[in-house]
C-alpha cells in the first residue's frame, strides 16, 4: 500500500488511505492484470505505484471501483518498457488508430503518418524529460476507446501544423485589408470603428458555446472543410453546415448588437455595419483563435464520454 499512496497526488492520500480494505482491492487489480497479460512480468510495486499517479478524489470516493485491471496492468508494462509490451500493444489496440481515423477520411500517407505519431507520443520520452502518454492511462475507460480519442486528437493537431496565419492586430486588418467587393462606406466603417470592433468581436466570439468556437476554429483557422468537421462529429455534412452557420450568424447578431449598443449608431448606419462585420468575421477568427493550439476540446470529439474522460489535450 506505501507505493500506492506515495505516488497518489498529495490531496488524496488521506481519502484513499481510508479506503477499506485498500490492500486486497490493491492485490486483486495486480492479480487480474497479470491473469490477463502473463507474458508480461509486471512489478506489483510498478503497477501500484503507476496507478496511484493516476488518482482522483472522485476514485478515491469510489473506493477504486470501476477500474479496469487489465488495462492498467499492460499500460504500466508499456510505461515501463518492459520487453513485448509495446509489442503487445501494437497487436492488439494499434488497430483502434485505424478504426478512429477512418471516420476522418485522411489519405493512407497521413494516415500512416498520424499512426507513428500516436506511437511516439504513447511510448517516446521528450527532451525535456516527459514520459509517454501511455503513462497518463488512468484505468477508468476501456484502454481501446483511449487510444482511439488519442489518434483523433494528434490527427487535428497535425492537420493544424503548416495552416497557421501570420497573424496582425485587427486595426492593421480592418484597416488594409478591405476585400474587392467594398464599397467606399463600409471601407469608412472599418476605418472608423476598427477598435470598437475588435473589442466587441472578441465579446460576442467569447460568449458562443465550446462547440461554436471549435466549430469556427476548425473552419476558419485549421481550414478543415465540411466533410472533415462533419466526419470528426459523426454527423452528415449538411449538419456540419448548418451547425457552422448557425455559430456564425450568432457571431455577427452579436457583434452586432454589441456596436448599436456602445456606438449609439443611427438605424441608417446599421447595414453598412452589419455588412462590414460579415467581411471581417474570417480575418478576425484567424486572429482571435488562430493563436498556438496545443489542445483540442472535447466537445471536438463526440466520441462515447468514456473515450474522452481521461485523455489530457495533446
Amino acid at each position: 500500500m506505501r507505493p500506492f499512496l506515495d505516488a497518489a497526488p498529495p490531496d488524496v492520500r488521506g481519502a484513499l488511505g481510508a479506503v477499506p480494505d485498500l490492500d486486497r482491492r490493491l492485490w486483486t487489480i495486480v492479480a487480474e492484470g497479470r491473469a490477463a497479460w502473463p507474458a508480461l512480468a509486471v512489478e506489483p510495486v510498478d503497477v501500484v505505484a503507476f496507478l496511484g499517479r493516476q488518482m482522483t478524489p472522485e476514485l478515491a470516493e469510489a473506493a477504486l471501483d470501476g477500474l479496469r485491471p487489465a488495462d492498467l496492468y499492460l499500460a504500466t508494462a508499456c510505461a515501463k518498457s518492459l520487453p513485448g509490451a509495446v509489442a503487445a500493444f501494437d497487436r492488439d489496440y494499434m488497430r483502434e488508430v485505424d478504426i478512429a481515423l477512418a471516420r476522418m477520411r485522411i489519405t493512407p500517407a497521413r494516415l500512416a503518418d498520424v499512426k507513428q505519431l500516436v506511437r511516439q507520443r504513447l511510448f517516446v520520452s521528450n527532451d525535456a524529460g516527459g514520459v509517454g502518454k501511455i503513462s497518463e492511462y488512468g484505468g477508468r475507460g476501456d484502454l481501446r476507446r483511449w487510444v482511439r480519442s488519442v489518434a483523433v486528437r494528434t490527427c487535428l493537431n497535425d492537420m493544424r501544423k503548416g495552416k497557421r496565419e501570420i497573424l496582425v492586430d485587427d486595426e492593421q486588418l480592418i484597416a488594409n485589408n478591405a476585400i474587392a467587393s467594398d464599397d467606399p462606406e463600409v471601407d469608412y466603417m472599418k476605418r472608423t470603428y476598427s477598435s470598437e470592433f475588435k473589442q466587441a468581436f472578441g465579446d460576442a466570439l467569447a460568449q458562443l458555446g465550446a462547440r461554436e468556437q471549435t466549430l469556427l476554429r476548425y473552419h476558419h483557422v485549421d481550414g478543415l472543410n465540411i466533410d472533415e468537421i462533419g466526419a470528426i462529429y459523426r454527423v452528415h455534412r449538411v449538419t456540419a453546415f448548418r451547425w457552422l452557420e448557425k455559430a456564425k450568424e450568432q457571431l455577427v447578431k452579436q457583434t452586432l448588437e454589441t456596436l448599436r449598443a456602445r456606438l449609439k449608431l443611427p438605424a441608417a448606419e446599421l447595414e453598412s455595419v452589419l455588412r462590414m462585420i460579415r467581411s471581417q468575421i474570417h480575418l478576425s477568427l484567424v486572429r482571435q483563435l488562430g493563436g498556438p493550439a496545443d489542445s483540442v476540446a472535447d466537445d471536438a470529439i463526440e466520441l462515447d464520454p468514456s473515450e474522452l474522460e481521461e485523455v489530457e489535450p495533446i
